[in-house]
């Protein structure tokens, strides 16, 4: 006998309108149908049998529509993207929440889902600890739905009811469905990335001491970067596309590299590029140190220390890490996630990657620029300062105001 499987929308059809609404297309114009699908969802979990990642895209996205400073306080849009994130982290890999087989950790479940490792100390950092940045929350609420894509969404479209109510499990990229249109992401980036012929830009990159010649540089690589974050922007596996083709694909780390040979040149070839994209989309670093880290960790070579790959990822990551250039765009860094990978996988280069990060939180001290292309990242302290500052700032404009002393007595002591 057939087993019965009930969902609370009706047809199948239901489940791809609402996605539709999630995920409009980009030629798309019309009103903003985000509430609407939320709306649904909504009443698709009174009915029950809700499957956690359709509450979760509704939950994030949610949690996007309050966030706005005209009609909520910064902190309730804090809370609420937390509160958000926090359930479709813990729907995922709480172990509590599966009666069947062996108990994990956080980190194995995410590690079986494909989950970033990331979300998981986030996670626990928004539970336990201080609510994160609006800039975190805000970047790992995306980084979240563009998951989800992967994992649900992307493939809704050739399940049975069946698979729509239970299915958990990897994203699966190349699934017979959708290889072309991942082939054709991955040539369009091959096109953009070969058509930057290796003419870099040393120093700043700006300004008005530029030459000629490199003035006409800094506009080709501008443009190749915007072609490349409107298709990031667009494609749900776009950020991933990318970080393989750049680091295995002999981009970042040549082929028939030598241990030992110096990288400057090629961190000047395409560290402008880089900085643009990560600039015009965050995502896309924080995919990026994810899998250089794995790279590391998990690298198949018997002998890691003597691989001129690993050794390329090694110093591709230290310099992204360290150098002031890529400061204000290493501000979603979880280096919480970089601890826990160099100490659940330790080899000479992750062993090097821990000794180099504070355990008390002090991140990377700064080393000042005229020691070479490396350059250490401030401290936590100095990052929690300044997501301080930003948060008084919007207050302020608000009427809100700092009291210029503290005055610690208890209530009723004169």
């Amino acid at each position: 006998m057939a087993k019965v499987i009930f969902t609370p929308w009706k047809h199948r059809s239901e489940l791809l309108a609402v996605r539709g609404q999630f995920y409009p297309a980009p030629e798309y114009d019309g009103p903003d149908m985000r509430p609407w699908a939320c709306a649904t969802v909504g009443a698709w979990k009174l009915r029950g049998n809700l499957p956690h990642p359709v509450e979760a895209t509704a939950l994030l996205t949610d949690a996007i529509l309050h966030d706005d400073a005209r009609k909520n306080s910064v902190f309730s849009i804090r809370a609420t993207y937390s509160a958000a994130f926090c359930r479709f982290v813990t729907g995922l890999v709480d172990s509590k929440l599966y009666t069947g087989g062996a108990r994990k950790t956080m980190f194995a479940r995410a590690m079986e889902l494909g989950l970033p490792a990331s979300f998981v100390e986030l996670r626990h950092e928004a539970t336990h600890r201080e609510l994160p940045s609006l800039t975190v929350l805000r970047n790992s609420t995306q980084r979240s739905l563009e998951w989800l894509w992967d994992f649900y969404w992307g493939r809704a479209d050739t399940w049975t009811g069946m698979q729509a109510a239970c299915a958990i499990g990897p994203p699966v990229l190349d699934d017979g469905s959708g290889v072309d249109g991942e082939e054709a992401l991955r040539r369009s980036l091959r096109g953009l990335l070969g058509s930057v012929d290796g003419e870099g830009l040393a120093g700043d990159g700006a300004g008005a001491g530029l030459s000629r010649k490199k003035r006409k540089v800094q506009r080709r690589l501008a443009g190749v970067a915007d072609r490349v974050i409107s298709i990031l922007r667009t494609s749900e596996v776009g950020s991933v596309a990318l970080a393989q083709l750049l680091l295995r694909e002999g981009i970042l780390i040549t082929k028939g590299r030598r241990l030992g040979d110096s990288f400057a040149e090629i961190i000047t070839k395409w560290e402008p590029l880089l900085q643009m994209i990560a600039e015009g989309h965050p995502p896309f670093l924080a995919t990026l140190i994810e899998m250089m880290v794995d790279e590391l960790a998990f690298s198949t070579s018997p002998d890691p220390e003597r691989d001129s790959y690993c050794e390329g990822v090694y110093t591709w990551l230290d310099h992204i890490l360290r150098s002031t250039r890529w400061e204000s765009q290493r501000r979603t860094v979880s280096y919480s996630y970089l601890l826990a990978v160099c100490e659940g996988s330790s080899n000479h280069w992750t062993s090097l990657l821990k000794k180099n990060i504070d355990t008390e939180g002090n991140k990377l001290p700064e080393i000042p620029p005229s020691r070479g292309l490396l350059s250490r990242q401030a401290s936590d302290r100095d990052l929690t300062l300044q997501d301080l500052d930003e948060d008084l700032k919007t207050l302020s404009k608000y009427g809100w105001e700092t009291a210029d002393t503290w005055d610690s007595r208890p209530l009723g002591i004169a």
